[in-house]
Formats: C-alpha cells, sequence, structure tokens
C-alpha cells in the first residue's frame, strides 16, 4: 500500500485510495498422461494384463483388440489421470460402444454400464478447482469396439446442446450442432443460422438437469410444433402447424436427482418461434428461489426450490451442482404480511441486485458488475400483503448475495435509526431466522484529506454559479435531513468539491459510497460515472503518475420529502 484516503460524506460519499493487490495467477493446466489398464474380461477383474501410457482417450478399435494379450471381445479397461481444473460447471461428452463409466474425485458422474451401440452421450457436473482425479472405466461384450471422451467448461449461457436438422422430421444429417443458452427463442422469418434454411427445419434441444422433489408444469409456446420428454416421458405433445399466440403445458412428478429433459421443435414455413420454461406446483414456505444458468433471467430454470432466506455466499462454485459458476442468474418470489410501518431494504451483493414491490415498484436497482457492495433504499410504508421480488445476477468471480430489512414504527425512530451494512436475517410467522453474516473487517483509522474548495449549487445544474464557496478541511459530512449551508435547499441541491494531492505512481482504487449521484473526475477524466437518485458504494481502479493530481468530486440530491412521511 502506497497511500491510503478514506474519507465519509452521508449525503454521503466515501472516498479510499490504495495500491490494488492482484493475486498471482491460476497454474496452467499441464499435459498429462492417462494410466490405461487391459482386462481380459468385460469386470475389470485380476490384474491387468496390458498396461500403458496414453494422451488420448479417442479408441476406434472396431473389430480389433486394443492390444496384445487382449481380445477382440470380452474385454474392459481403467483410464486414470491427476487433471487440473478451474473450479465451475463441465459438459462431458462421450461415446461408447459398450459400457462406460466416469468417476471424478471416487464421485460417480456417468452410470451408462450396458451393450449399447455408438450414440453420443453427454452430463454437466460441477468440479472444484485444482487437482482432480478422472478414472474412466470402459467394457466391451462384442461387435464394434468404440470409446471417445471429451469435455469443455460451461459459461452461463451455454448448457442446451441443440442439433438443427434441414428437414421438419429431424432426419440425418443434421446441420448444425451447438451450445444454447436457453430455448427462448424469435426468428420471425429468419432462420437459427445460416447453415439452417428459413424454412422447413427442425432442431432438438437436450440437457441433464438436477430437481428438488416436486410436482412441475413445463409449458410451450411455438410457431410451429413442439414435443417435450422427461427421462423419455411424453409431457407436452404440439406436434402440428400453428401460429403463435399458443400455450402448452403438461405436468409430471419428479424425484429428487438428475433427469433428461429433451425438447424436440419443427418449423413448417412462415414465422419461426419456440419459448419453454417451467414452474413448480408444490407450495412453497418462504422464497421461491428460480435459478437460470444466464445471467439474463432467460428461459427456463436451472433449478426451483424453497428459500428460507437470501443469505447466499457461494464463493467460486453456483448454487447447485449442474449450474455453472460464473454468469448465471436468480430471482426470488414472496408475498409477505407487513406489520403498519416504516421500512428500508438493504442488500449486498457481487454482483447485481434489484427489487421490486408488488410487481411494478423498482426500489433497489444496481444491475451491473460489482465486487460485495451494500446498498439500501429509506423508508417505505408498508401495512398487509405485499409480494417481494429480488432478482441477481453473478458474472465473474465470487458470488454472494443477502438481502434483509429494518423497520419502525414512526417517523421520529427512523430518522433515529442509522443504516448498518450487516445483515440481519428477517424472519417471518414463524420462520426460523438466518444466521448473521461475518462482520466485515475494521478498516484501520486514517486521516483525512484535505483541503477541499466546496462549491455549493441551488438545484442540480452545476453549470450555474455557486450559492457558497468555502474551504472544507475533509469531505466528512452527515447531514441527515438538513441542508448543507444557509442559502441551500434541503433536496434539490448539488456540491462540487476540488483538491490536488500528491500521489507516488502506481495502481489505485478509487471508491465512492453516495447518496445520491456521485461523479468523480481525475485530470479531467470522468471515472466514475453515477448521476443519478441511488445509495450504495461504486469503486475503480485509476493509474496515477508520481505527482500532483488534482481530483474532483461532485455530488447531487434530486427532490424527495424533507421528513420521511407516513406513507414514504
Amino acid at each position: 500500500m502506497r497511500n491510503h484516503l478514506r474519507q465519509t460524506l452521508t449525503i454521503s460519499i466515501v472516498l479510499t485510495i490504495l495500491a490494488c493487490a492482484f493475486p498471482a495467477a491460476a497454474p496452467a493446466a499441464t499435459a498429462g498422461e492417462w494410466y490405461a489398464e487391459y482386462f481380459p474380461n468385460t469386470a475389470l477383474a485380476g490384474g491387468p494384463v496390458l498396461t500403458a501410457y496414453e494422451t488420448d482417450l479417442t479408441h476406434i478399435w472396431g473389430d480389433g483388440s486394443p492390444g496384445e494379450g487382449i481380445p477382440a471381445d470380452s474385454f474392459s479397461a481403467r483410464y486414470t489421470r491427476d487433471v487440473w481444473f478451474e473450479s465451475g460447471t463441465y459438459r462431458f461428452t462421450y461415446l461408447s460402444d459398450d459400457g462406460l463409466r466416469i468417476w471424478i474425485n471416487d464421485v460417480l458422474v456417468v452410470d451408462n454400464w450396458k451393450d449399447q451401440g455408438e450414440v453420443w452421450h453427454f452430463t454437466d457436473h460441477y468440479v472444484p478447482g485444482g487437482v482432480n482425479r478422472v478414472r474412466i472405466e470402459y467394457y466391451e461384450n462384442w461387435g464394434f469396439a468404440t470409446l471417445r471422451l471429451s469435455w469443455e467448461k460451461l459459461q452461463g449461457g451455454d448448457s442446451w446442446r441443440a442439433t438443427y436438422w434441414p428437414n421438419t422430421n429431424l432426419a440425418s444429417p443434421s446441420v448444425l450442432s451447438r451450445n444454447d443458452a436457453a430455448i427462448d427463442f424469435d426468428w420471425s422469418n429468419g432462420s437459427p443460422d445460416p447453415a439452417v434454411p428459413v424454412d422447413e427445419f427442425s432442431a432438438r434441444w437436450t440437457r441433464t438437469l438436477g430437481f428438488e422433489a416436486g410436482t412441475y408444469r413445463f409449458y410451450a409456446s411455438s410457431d410451429d410444433g413442439v414435443r417435450i420428454y422427461i427421462d423419455e416421458q411424453l409431457v407436452v405433445d404440439s406436434w402440428i402447424k400453428q401460429k403463435l399466440p399458443n400455450t402448452h403445458s403438461g405436468d409430471i412428478t419428479l424425484s429428487e436427482g438428475n433427469h433428461v429433459i429433451v425438447v424436440d421443435y419443427f418449423e413448417d414455413g412462415g414465422e419461426a418461434a419456440i419459448h419453454v420454461w417451467w414452474n413448480r406446483l408444490d407450495q412453497l414456505q418462504g422464497w421461491e428461489g428460480r435459478y437460470f444458468d444466464n445471467r439474463d433471467l432467460r428461459g427456463g430454470p436451472a433449478l426451483i426450490r424453497d428459500d428460507a432466506e437470501i443469505n447466499f455466499n457461494w464463493g467460486e462454485g453456483g448454487p447447485a451442482t449442474w449450474m455453472p459458476s460464473d454468469n448465471f442468474s436468480a430471482q426470488w418470489t414472496r408475498t409477505i404480511t407487513f406489520e403498519p410501518g416504516l421500512y428500508r431494504f438493504n442488500s449486498t451483493s457481487d454482483d447485481g441486485l434489484r427489487l421490486w414491490i408488488d410487481g411494478i415498484d423498482l426500489r433497489l436497482n444496481n444491475w451491473e458488475e460489482q465486487e460485495l457492495t451494500w446498498h439500501y433504499q429509506d423508508w417505505h410504508w408498508l401495512e398487509g400483503a405485499h409480494t417481494l421480488r429480488v432478482e441477481y445476477f453473478e458474472g465473474t468471480g465470487g458470488a454472494q448475495v443477502q438481502f434483509w430489512w429494518d423497520y419502525t414504527a414512526t417517523s421520529a425512530a427512523a430518522q433515529a435509526m442509522p443504516p448498518s451494512p450487516t445483515y440481519v436475517s428477517t424472519p417471518v410467522a414463524g420462520r426460523p431466522a438466518a444466521p448473521a453474516l461475518p462482520a466485515s473487517p475494521t478498516t484501520p483509522p486514517v486521516t483525512l484529506p484535505g483541503p477541499w474548495t466546496g462549491e455549493y449549487f441551488n438545484g442540480r445544474d452545476l453549470a450555474k454559479a455557486p450559492v457558497v464557496t468555502r474551504t472544507d478541511p475533509a469531505i466528512n459530512f452527515d447531514w441527515k435531513w438538513e441542508a448543507p449551508v444557509d442559502g441551500v435547499p434541503v433536496n434539490q441541491f448539488a456540491v462540487r468539491w476540488t483538491g490536488a494531492f500528491a500521489f507516488e505512481a502506481g495502481e489505485y482504487r478509487f471508491t465512492t459510497t453516495t447518496d445520491d449521484g456521485v461523479r468523480v473526475y481525475v485530470d479531467g477524466t470522468l471515472i466514475i460515472d453515477n448521476w443519478r437518485p441511488m445509495r450504495g458504494t461504486r469503486y475503480v481502479p485509476c493509474r496515477s503518475r508520481k505527482g500532483h493530481t488534482p481530483c474532483v468530486w461532485s455530488t447531487s440530491r434530486p427532490c424527495r420529502p424533507r421528513r420521511p412521511s407516513s406513507r414514504g
């Protein structure tokens, strides 16, 4: 750390300047070899009669044998390798004739131990970061012998395996295979891809998803035909030529665990569209949490579950083993009966979060990538039943989100209650309270920088002449419900502070916490721009040259009542 300045303004601005420490890059995955063991039986029994080191698991033996001492039929093999993975969800794609099993760290990921022909399959599995032991077991009974295996890390939204055909009956050969973010397309008079014709094409989407036990309703809206299968059971059947609008649905009760979803579609002529999604029909006791494997809340959810609290720290992982660890989103909905009074809504999130009340009243809106940041929104009068909807997305890196509220019965108590960034659970009607998060590390005492030239404006237009210009020893104010200086109103005012400070050369992080708008300039360059009604923290890195660097700050407060009303 070369320099550390911290200043607080509550309307409020908090400025922290520090040299950034960057973690070392993760080690690259090294090239490795599989230790291969071959057995002259189909049960991996006894000792291997042939061992070898192999760099590739692509074997097309046909009617032949893997090597000396191994028959062309009725043999088995085991392949073992330590592999370095980035943490995340991986798609394992495999083809085997006959049986195949895949283990990751002694966890059975694929169990396809049966006689079968050459058919491609895949499964999605979360793998922790670091070195993991991968074990492949294979057997050949009779006939042709084939083994092919690969894997790829799924980014958010790359979860449905899609195949497209240039005909309406899914007849081979196909012309396109890809991963699709969601089954949520409106191609109008176009096509999914230049390789696919505009009319008379078909498609199939497949994926394996984990479900909590319950009853689910699957929906499809399409132009033209659509079918939905769950574990090979036909749930939605509308394989006809049709136009939008239409919605078809089917119900199915699923056990806890993985289930295979297959969606078939054909386009015969005219416009082309297909949308597929699902809901859980069981009554939930807490928040209905809907989790999506993309950051846009698109398509059918990868998980629907009953969440007692919105209080999660997934770290570098995801909400479920079959979901990506980055680029996912979630939506929580709950109807709550509120005691009459004033409510302050709080959130901490890495990354974006936003809140609606009763479907139309957007209260918190911080839909952008950010490190773990606390935001709050004062005070709203609520009484009786109201529906809250909280939406969240995770970009990259760590994933963490909390949402809670503070309550007071009177305006006087609201004015006296300071906001706090520490999560406090909010039990409702007998629901157990969630444990509080550990307090953030205490920031060591620092000397606030100054002096600053402060210009105070009537209104948010800084182009007019300031009402008051004065020297402020530091930006360290808490005006609460009062005006900053005489001659400036309580609301609809703006302030600009300008100061010149010496910096050592290096990387610095500029951080602001404000109510409301804030802009930060360094040498005339705008580096933070949040010129809107808001509360919360923003930061941006900035590289400084050695010497005197002027920093220009400005903030504004829009129009709002001087005191919290009885119906905020």
